[in-house]
Formats: structure tokens, sequence, C-alpha cells
């Protein structure tokens, strides 16, 4: 999940990349990047494999397909969005904590 987070900031971001992890009652992990985001109307549709909004890096459209399901089997959340403070991408995950 990760992984496919990273990949995906890194194909876009201009410079910078920030990574946020936490752990408390709930495992919260986000990933911003300094890129050009995307469209609030396009937000929704990101995470249905093979969807690419933007043919000019590689990719199969797999990433936050990938990452969408991994959070539902965990029963967490993810919201995509965009960075307030780099003004690019940001994907944030909540994993709730067993106990």
């Amino acid at each position: 999940m990760l992984g496919n987070l990273l990949d995906n900031a890194c194909k876009w971001a201009r410079r910078r990349i920030d990574v946020e992890l936490a752990f408390a009652d709930e495992v919260l992990v986000r990933v911003a990047d300094d890129g050009p985001g995307c469209a609030e109307t396009e937000l929704a549709g990101l995470t249905r494999r093979g969807a690419r909004l933007d043919e000019s890096v590689q990719g199969h459209g797999l990433g936050l397909g990938i990452v969408a399901d991994i959070v539902d089997s965990y029963k967490g959340s993810l919201h995509l969005g965009r960075s307030k403070a780099l003004g690019g991408f940001l994907a944030t995950v909540r994993l709730p904590l067993s106990r």
C-alpha cells in the first residue's frame, strides 16, 4: 500500500514529497506531493482499476485501486484530495488498530 502511494507521488512530484505516519488509536498514513494534483471532480474515479487521468507518465492505473482494496480489507478509509501545504495530490489512509 505504502509502495503504491509513494510510487504515485514520485511520478507526479516536481521536487517534494511529504510522508506522515502516525500510530495512536489508528494507523494514519499521509502522502503528499507538489505536483499538479487533480480536479476535485476526477478524484472519485482514481481508485477504479485501469483509470488514468494522464497518459504522459508510465503506469497502468492500478496503484490507487490496489490501495483502495487493501484499505477496504482492513476496514479503513482512503481520502484523496489536494495538499494544502504542497499544492499537489494528497492521499490519506486511516486503518483501525486491533486491540
